[in-house]
């Protein structure tokens, strides 16, 4: 008989953290499932401890490669070897929380527009303690909108989505040697809907060893090449790869103020923003189950992203001039909210602080011709 869940993971080297890996999908709450476990050319203890696992649980099926052959393809053996309707991924140093396959199997049933169920994340260290959370659910509509520009789920481990689509598209493309989610989630969007449960249901570990932190620099490269594709895609141009970093950043992280644009970068930003989010539209507005108000709902979405800059606290790097120049861009998108952002902005510490600042700019001799 057929299990209903595959679970597919692929381990190299990583002893140090199976046990608790292992035992977090052993110990799910929802039990029809297969555990097909593919060791990578691993050189340290982690086949012993698989195999002893293996002897004491039938649902673990291992598969050991002679040598290391990555992360994709390891992934890919594992897809089909899989007999699941579904495929739960489960990385070696990660941890699922006891309900997550319960409550991700009974949403795939309920909604079969859905062809991938994510969730939120808290993230652990090396001690498994909490040092963040990925809190990115959000309306299905507005994840395919997001993954234009970066990797909304925020991970790979704790998604599970339909096998048979997943096949037939070709599974993980092989040539992605790293951001290899990022790049078939965004092919996965094109044929059904994803979407983001707004619960934790993942512990995810940071430590040094992981590809997130050890290979960091080609992540981002990956990432911002399939940011490329997406938009060309879409407008059918090409964009370089300041452009497309340019964009990952208005979405993520862009407040941090070395991020801070100067006022001809936000108006690119502005204006091939707006090419995307009339394409996107009009893209959309020809599925059957179109949201009239996703075009309402993006159009604030981008202005709350201009306001973030209109918040941050003034600074040598950002000033009241900037501020202005933004404001023309944010009465396009959100106008509403630019005089609240404006009073967070100045006052972010205190008036006494907004007032010094703005004095000292007020006596630069050169106040015109300063990034501030």
């Amino acid at each position: 008989m057929q299990p209903k869940v595959s679970v597919v993971m692929s381990v190299h080297n990583g002893s140090l953290y199976l046990h608790e890996s292992v035992d977090s999908i052993l110990n799910q709450i929802f039990t029809d499932f297969e555990f097909i476990i593919v060791d990578d050319g691993s050189t340290d203890d982690s086949w012993g401890i698989l195999t002893k696992y293996a002897k004491c649980d039938r649902r673990i099926k291992l598969y050991k490669n002679e040598e290391n052959i990555g992360l994709t393809k390891s992934l890919n053996k594992g897809l089909k070897l899989a007999e699941g309707e579904y495929i739960a991924r489960q990385d070696a140093d990660d941890i699922s929380l006891p309900t997550r396959f319960e409550k991700q199997v009974i949403f795939l049933q309920e909604h079969p527009e859905i062809i991938l169920a994510s969730c939120d994340i808290e993230l652990i260290n090396v001690e498994g303690l909490t040092i963040d959370k990925y809190q990115r659910h959000c309306e299905p509509d507005l994840v395919a909108w997001y993954l234009l520009f970066y990797n909304r789920l925020g991970g790979h481990s704790q998604v599970m989505f339909r096998r048979e689509i997943t096949i037939n598209l070709g599974g993980y493309l092989e040539n992605c040697r790293y951001s290899q989610d990022y790049e078939l989630w965004c092919r996965l969007i094109k044929v059904g809907k994803i979407a983001i449960l707004p619960e934790t249901l993942m512990k995810q570990r940071r430590h040094s060893e992981s590809i997130s932190a050890g290979k960091s620099s080609e992540q981002k490269v990956y990432s911002l090449e399939q940011v490329k594709a997406n938009i060309k895609q879409l407008l059918g141009e090409e964009i370089n790869i300041e452009e497309a970093e340019d964009l990952s950043r208005f979405w993520i992280g862009h407040w941090w103020p070395r991020h801070f644009p100067d006022s001809r970068k936000v108006g690119s930003l502005h204006f091939i923003l707006k090419k995307i989010y009339q394409a996107f539209i009009q893209q959309n507005t020809y599925s059957n189950s179109f949201d009239p108000e996703l075009s309402r709902k993006i159009h604030k979405l981008i202005g709350k992203q201009f306001l973030y800059w209109i918040q941050a606290p003034i600074g040598r790097r950002h000033g009241l001039i900037d501020k202005i120049l933004i404001s023309r861009y944010v009465l396009v998108w959100h106008p509403l909210g630019l005089p609240s952002s404006w009073l967070i902005g100045l006052f972010w510490k205190s008036p006494i602080y907004a007032l010094r600042a703005f004095i000292r700019r007020l006596h630069h001799p050169k106040i015109s011709n300063i990034r501030l």
